[in-house]
């Protein structure tokens, strides 16, 4: 996967967690609300920038 797709795939899987959230939040289903947990993690990883070391 290139660095534009997985920024774009982050950014897609960033939206569908909140959508997720909100879903989750409003009917007080927690499968939702878990589901949202998931897609943003997958969005965290897939950005990758967090994992990376600092330049000093």
């Amino acid at each position: 996967m290139t660095t534009q797709n997985k920024r774009r795939a982050s950014g897609a899987l960033l939206i569908l967690g909140m959508v997720f959230l909100v879903i989750g939040i409003a009917t007080d289903i927690t499968a939702f609300s878990w589901a949202a947990i998931v897609f943003v993690l997958l969005s965290l990883l897939l950005g990758g920038r967090w994992l990376r070391p600092r330049k000093r």
